[in-house]
């Protein structure tokens, strides 16, 4: 009887072993997926203030980012960000993994400087779109 039971708890540590970088890599990717829809949704956003006619004072999109907390189903999110400098890209840094950098191929602007959250919850970006040097652009606040 003794036997029987290390060996049902001998199997079930095997298996347990043999599944968690499964289980780790299914989370990281689940997380990556969704900061790249997140990366996806500010560059829809921005594509549709810079289609409408005119430059108006006070046209915005208001976009909700969602850091994950670390947990069985989601990698933690270390750093998202929006950055510009000769172009403008988000980017961000997954808990244990590389960082991902998307470029959007929309006229930006951070007029504060970079846009970065670092803690798990729920964040806020608000797009609006300005005119600079003759040309329509989405600013990006947080």
């Amino acid at each position: 009887m003794v036997t029987r039971v290390l060996l049902a708890v001998t199997i079930a540590a095997a298996l347990l072993a043999v599944s968690l970088p499964a289980v780790e890599a299914v989370r990281t990717e689940r997380t990556a997926a969704t900061m790249d829809r997140t990366a996806g949704r500010i560059e829809t956003a921005g594509s549709s203030l810079l289609a409408e006619d005119e430059a108006e004072a006070g046209a915005r999109r208001v976009i909700t980012v969602s850091l994950p907390p670390a947990s069985l189903t989601a990698t933690g999110v270390d750093r998202f960000a929006v950055a510009c400098g000769t172009s403008c890209a988000v980017s961000y840094r997954l808990r244990g993994g590389g960082s991902h950098v998307k470029r959007l191929p929309i006229p930006l602007s951070t007029p504060d400087g970079v846009v970065a959250f670092s803690r798990a919850g729920t964040h806020r970006l608000v797009l609006g779109l300005s005119q600079e040097n003759g040309r329509k652009v989405v600013t990006v606040r947080g």
